[in-house]
């Protein structure tokens, strides 16, 4: 009928391996609609799969101040209202609560410098969520690391690392695949998962497989206040290729008590910051030795002695060679004993959990030992949840 809005929707098919397309002109019988005075922003993306080719709408304008909204007379008699059409749609915020990875925090603004001083009524350093003076590692060399993104539209976000310990698993931390604040898991279908990745930002590399998930199992005891039982089983929807960049790591199948590690140097690797404070895009290393609880407690008794426990332990040099923000998931590994110190075994012993946060900074503090969930106590409940 005339003067009736007409709904339009348009897809674009592109390249998922680059940036969507951005929308520069709209013209509709020969009459520009867009951009005709209209403000453009991006918002989340609204997807649509139709196989088997992917297509969604990408931008949408932000309100205008208030004005007569112009009508187009299409070619059926019919007019439709731009204002209408362009109004952005309510967007579900069901999966927005989710640990946002630590690179997430350099976006935020730095504080301002105190006008007061900044001693007064201190409280006792948050506990943050997850390779400070690393060293590069060659491709393939740990090729059970593995990076997970979380997927909002067309958008992956890199939040945390993981260690695949099967051709169907991958063992990360809770905090990592749960809500914030909270012991729910997030929904698979918001998760990706790359292997054999060794740069960040590189897609191309044949090397690189990509995963869903089809299920996220987490410890039916983590506390996502103290970070307790931070332990979570991925299952993979297919199960990935062995190849050479992409191989599992073995469990932990030696003396289980911590005592047996204390003081032996183990490697985790990531993409944290380096000393200079930038992200390493390139994947990184770093051999720290565990300490024994009692030298982890000691050395800043407020805030370890509420984040540690007997299925927890501290590594680090104390002294600024440290995992950091960045490396939430990774997983530190020793050579198994016996084994050929040329080409070694590897075993898992635990997971990058928490470190602790520079004041007024949105980085951790590597001058603090962090703190790795020890896998050698969960080998039972791991187990167990592989048959899940």
């Amino acid at each position: 009928m005339p003067n009736t809005p007409v709904k339009v929707r348009f897809y674009v098919k592109y390249d998922t391996n680059e940036p969507p397309p951005r929308l520069v002109e709209w013209r509709l019988n020969a009459k520009t609609v867009c951009p005709d005075g209209v403000v453009t922003e991006s918002y989340n993306t609204e997807m649509y799969f139709t196989s088997p080719e992917l297509v969604l709408t990408t931008l949408r304008p932000s309100h205008p101040p208030p004005q007569p909204q112009p009508q187009l007379e299409l070619e059926n008699g019919n007019t439709m209202n731009i204002g209408d059409y362009f109004r952005p749609q309510e967007v579900s915020n069901e999966e927005d609560d989710f640990f946002e990875g630590d690179f997430a925090l350099l976006g935020k603004p730095k504080p301002s410098k105190p006008i007061l001083d900044e001693q007064c009524g201190v409280v006792v350093k948050a506990a943050q969520p997850l390779i400070t003076y690393g060293q590069p590692t060659e491709e393939g060399q740990f090729p059970w690391h593995v990076a997970l993104y979380h997927a909002r539209g067309i958008d992956l976000t890199y939040i945390c690392g993981g260690s695949l310990i099967s051709s169907n698993h991958i063992i990360t931390v809770a905090h990592c695949v749960t809500r914030r604040k909270t012991q729910s898991a997030l929904s698979p279908s918001t998760l990706m998962v790359y292997l054999g990745k060794y740069y960040l930002k590189v897609w191309s590399n044949p090397g690189i497989q990509d995963r869903q998930i089809e299920k996220i199992i987490v410890h039916q005891r983590y506390n996502s206040h103290t970070f307790s039982n931070d332990i979570a089983i991925l299952k993979l929807n297919q199960p990935a290729d062995i190849t050479d960049f992409v191989r599992p790591v073995c469990l932990w199948n030696e003396l289980n008590h911590l005592e047996s590690v204390i003081a032996k140097q183990g490697t985790v690797v990531g993409w944290g910051f380096d000393q200079n404070g930038k992200v390493t895009e390139q994947l990184t290393q770093a051999h720290m030795p565990v300490v024994s609880q009692e030298t982890c407690i000691y050395s800043f008794p407020e805030f370890y002695s509420r984040f540690t426990s007997d299925h927890t332990y501290c590594a680090g040099f104390n002294n600024g060679t440290s995992v950091c923000n960045g490396d939430s998931g990774g997983g530190m590994v020793f050579p198994r004993r016996g084994s050929d110190p040329h080409n070694p075994i590897w075993q898992i012993r635990g997971m990058v959990s928490i470190s602790v946060a520079l004041q007024n900074q949105f980085k951790c503090d590597s001058s603090h030992y962090v703190v790795f969930t020890d896998i050698a106590k969960y080998l039972d409940w791991i187990k167990n949840a592989l048959q899940l």
